[in-house]
């Protein structure tokens, strides 16, 4: 196993043995808040007295919750499945 390799899989076995909810939470909300700001910026660029309350933090759950939680979960899975494959392929 090359050593690029060996590091992928320790810090995989590090990151994992933390648990697969602790890190959806850790790499979701930060992906979530930068979805909420590309998209604040996408759509209220020119228009920011027209940003309300309600609407900012809908926007901000739904970035978090959805976006952050689909990142999570995706990037546990494929990190999980490079692990798995390095494993085998030692």
């Amino acid at each position: 196993m090359k050593e690029a390799d060996k590091k992928f899989v320790d810090n995989w076995e590090k990151i994992k043995s933390q648990g697969k909810a602790k890190y959806i939470i850790k790499h979701g909300f930060g992906f979530g808040i930068l979805i909420f700001a590309v998209n604040l910026v996408i759509n209220y660029w020119d228009k920011w007295g027209q940003l309300s309350n309600t609407d900012f933090f809908v926007q901000l759950a739904i970035s978090i919750v959805v976006g952050g939680g689909i990142y999570g979960i995706f990037s546990w899975t494929l990190n999980d499945f490079i692990y798995r494959k390095k494993l085998k392929d030692k």
